[in-house]
């Protein structure tokens, strides 16, 4: 009786709306129904999705937005790169620095899954062997996804920080002290021996050293001191960047190549010099008011904390997180690297695809660290006795020699030229570490990188992506340092002495002769013609450097 009556419905219902309303009407009525119901269903999934993002980004946020809260009420300031609230005095001199704590909205509201076939099918070939002209390391193939592609499976929102969720920086107006006899600096604030193994206890929310310890924000009246309208820059917002430095005018500043459209107008290149650096490039015409050569926004340092330029470097280095403190994913290159490979490519190959946050190459040859430490000594890289102090002080805390026992642990020694990284507290913290070893023991960082990766690994769900550095050569073209371009001969020409031009004259009148010398002249001559021309032939050759061709 209820399917009789609503057909019966139905077909009184119909004659009434053929009779009012056209057949296009009709059309359009349930376009524009369909319309509505789209439009409120993606308007609840977005509000879904910011309610999430909320909660994800709190940790960013929750700590800057009290302090700022608590600046206003009683005149102080405290920024959540610091663990000290500031003076008032303080407080007028950053003002000048306005503060940026922004979060952009996703890329897509499409799944935050990307799936990709395009290298499924990729086998991962051994390195090419060596050859006589070219006997060292060499790239291997490696499969990018194209860059729509890369781009399309950048994740949504940030990776997960295993245990740590709040990260903040020592900091204090005054001068610090050596409370022990170590090395270290004013910059990283001499950390104590209690304070380094405090430092390595993961909890929640943490304190740590991590340079920068004087003035009130990176980079203003720190020891590594950049302009205002330089620090303006550093503050804004970024989803990826990439970041080298050159110091002591050491190398030759190298331009990226092959780099997408897309790259270039989203993702931007910081070069980091010193004052000596910026003197040369300004000398050389290579840098103008613009402060751009190339893809390179150029940075300049005063009042550099170190002597030794190499140590200088690993600031930057290091510490990006600290000098960008809006930017979730960072590429380093060093100074002497040429890139040639797509930023989003290389995201997606080495951290994306991978699942990781933290991505290095290993060494192509040593995988262990006291085997890394006499090879540093050998080459002079560094005062033997201070190696022998670092390493015998790792050793003391349990460090082993590498050894299948470690898997999946592959390698011990990074090739720390190239550092790929997600911008979240686990991984600032690891690098934080880093730095202080760097600071506390020599500068050469391939020494202290295992040490602070297995205290990490041992109390967190955390691990390291350590490619191969036949990939790591695929994607970078190593250049000489500048001290060994500019002592390096000329290049000569090779000659072939059987293509030759030599000039030679028949009878007086020269001939420029250009044909196999085993040939004989077309031009007849008598027997003393023929010996004093194989005299004057001999002669030539003798003196190919004078030839002129």
């Amino acid at each position: 009786m209820s399917l009789s009556g609503s057909r019966e419905k139905e077909t009184k219902f119909l004659p009434f709306l053929r009779r009012y309303l056209s057949r296009k009407k009709i059309v359009m009525l349930i376009l524009v129904s369909f319309a509505l119901m789209a439009f409120l269903s993606n308007f609840f999934t977005t509000n879904r999705e910011d309610a999430s993002e909320s909660i994800i980004f709190d940790n960013f946020n929750e700590a800057y937005n009290t302090s700022l809260q608590f600046s206003r009420k009683f005149g102080t300031q405290k920024d959540d790169n610091y663990s000290s609230i500031q003076t008032t005095t303080a407080l007028s001199v950053c003002e000048e620095i306005p503060h940026i704590h922004h979060f952009s909205s996703p890329l897509s509201t499409e799944s935050t899954i990307f799936h990709s076939n395009f290298c499924q099918n990729f086998a991962f070939p051994p390195p090419p062997p060596g050859g006589r002209r070219r006997p060292g390391p060499r790239p291997c193939p490696v499969c990018y996804l194209p860059v729509e592609e890369a781009i399309a499976s950048m994740p949504r929102v940030p990776s997960p920080s295993p245990v740590l969720n709040h990260l903040t920086y020592f900091h204090e107006e005054s001068s610090t002290k050596k409370t022990e006899p170590h090395e270290g600096s004013d910059f990283g604030g001499y950390p104590s021996l209690k304070q380094r193994n405090e430092s390595f206890n993961i909890k929640e929310s943490m304190t740590v050293h991590c340079g920068f310890v004087k003035g009130c924000r990176p980079g203003y009246k720190t020891g590594f001191d950049i302009d205002i309208s330089d620090l303006v820059e550093l503050e804004q917002y970024h989803d990826i960047i990439v970041a080298s430095a050159i110091f002591g005018n050491y190398d030759v500043i190298q331009q990226p190549t092959k780099i997408s459209e897309h790259a270039i107008n989203n993702i931007p290149f910081y070069m980091f010099i010193d004052e000596e650096t910026e003197n040369y490039m300004r000398n050389q015409s290579i840098l103008d008011y613009k402060m751009k050569v190339g893809l390179w926004r150029i940075i300049v340092i005063h009042n550099i904390p170190y002597t030794d330029s190499r140590r200088n470097g690993k600031i930057p280095k290091l510490l990006l997180h600290r000098l960008f403190p809006n930017v979730r994913y960072s590429i380093w290159i060093d100074g002497k690297l040429q890139l040639v490979v797509d930023p989003y490519k290389l995201l997606e190959r080495f951290l994306w695809r991978e699942n990781a946050t933290f991505a290095i190459s290993k060494h192509y040859r040593r995988f262990d660290v006291f085997e890394e430490a006499e090879a540093n000594k050998a080459a002079g890289k560094y005062d033997n006795k201070s190696i022998d102090y670092q390493v015998d002080f790792y050793r003391n805390e349990g460090l082993t020699p590498y050894s299948e026992a470690k898997l999946p642990i592959i390698s011990d020694v990074p090739e720390g030229c190239v550092i790929i990284r997600e911008h979240i507290p686990i991984t600032n913290l690891f690098t934080c570490l880093w730095f202080n070893e760097v600071d506390r023991f020599t500068s050469r960082d391939q020494l202290s990188f295992a040490a602070v990766r297995d205290k990490i690994m041992g109390q967190v769900d955390w691990s390291v992506n350590m490619f191969m550095d036949c990939e790591r050569r695929n994607f970078v073209i190593q250049a000489y340092h500048r001290d060994l371009l500019e002592h390096m001969p000329p290049p000569t020409l090779r000659r072939n002495r059987y293509s030759i031009p030599v000039s030679v004259s028949v009878r007086g009148n020269p001939v420029a002769k250009s044909s196999n010398l085993g040939k004989k002249s077309p031009v007849k001559r008598g027997k003393g013609e023929r010996r004093s021309m194989s005299r004057r032939h001999s002669k030539n050759l003798g003196n190919r450097d004078n030839t002129v061709f």
